[in-house]
Formats: structure tokens, C-alpha cells, sequence
């Protein structure tokens, strides 16, 4: 692996991949109820997590703005239907990274 003069000695000048047989988020956790009727970028999600709720949650990567670096990124718990089945179809379409806002009805929330 050729470097540049210039190294910093920081992990982030080798820009590692992400291996991708062991995914998670390292950003801050927020709610649905914190993003309700804000737009933002959903960057990628993991699907079938178990958490102290229940099983078969996603988790949701997403981020304000398309620019903004990943150490602005944020995840949320999501059990909504509605969201697992639009992540779902913009996965299949290979539409990442997709900007949204998050509404509710009553206790469901949904993408718009």
C-alpha cells in the first residue's frame, strides 16, 4: 500500500472500507419523535435488530444534509411498517441515499 508524504498518522488518512459482514453505526442515537416533520438524508439502515423493545426493528443511519461528514450522523429505532417497507424499495432500486420527511399519524409514522 503506497501512502502520501503527507500522512497524518490518523486512521481516517488510510480510509478504511467498512467491512461489510460486520455493519453498525458509530453515531449518536435520537428518536422518531425528535425527527417528526423534518427532512433529512436516510444514508442506509440494518434491518432484524433486536433491541430491548422487541425484535425485527431497523436501524436507521441518517444524516441532515448529503454533505455533512459522517461524524454528523445520527440513527434512530424504527418498528413502523410503513418505513421498513419504503427502506425496503429504495434498497431494491439502489436509491441510497434518499432525502425524506418523517411524519405521523397518531402513533404511526411514515416517510413522505
Amino acid at each position: 500500500m503506497e501512502q502520501q508524504d503527507n500522512d497524518d498518522g490518523s486512521l481516517a488518512f488510510l480510509k478504511i472500507a467498512p467491512d461489510k459482514n460486520s455493519r453498525h453505526f458509530n453515531c449518536p442515537e435520537t428518536t422518531q419523535q425528535k425527527l417528526l416533520n423534518l427532512t433529512f438524508w436516510v444514508i442506509d439502515y440494518l434491518e432484524d435488530v433486536k433491541t430491548k423493545f422487541g425484535e425485527n426493528r431497523f436501524l436507521v443511519k441518517i444524516k441532515h444534509n448529503k454533505e455533512d461528514p459522517e461524524s454528523e450522523a445520527k440513527k434512530f429505532f424504527t418498528n413502523s411498517q410503513e418505513i421498513k417497507y419504503v427502506l425496503g424499495k429504495i434498497k431494491e432500486m439502489n436509491a441510497f441515499p434518499r432525502k425524506v420527511t418523517l411524519k405521523a399519524s397518531g402513533t404511526r409514522y411514515y416517510f413522505e
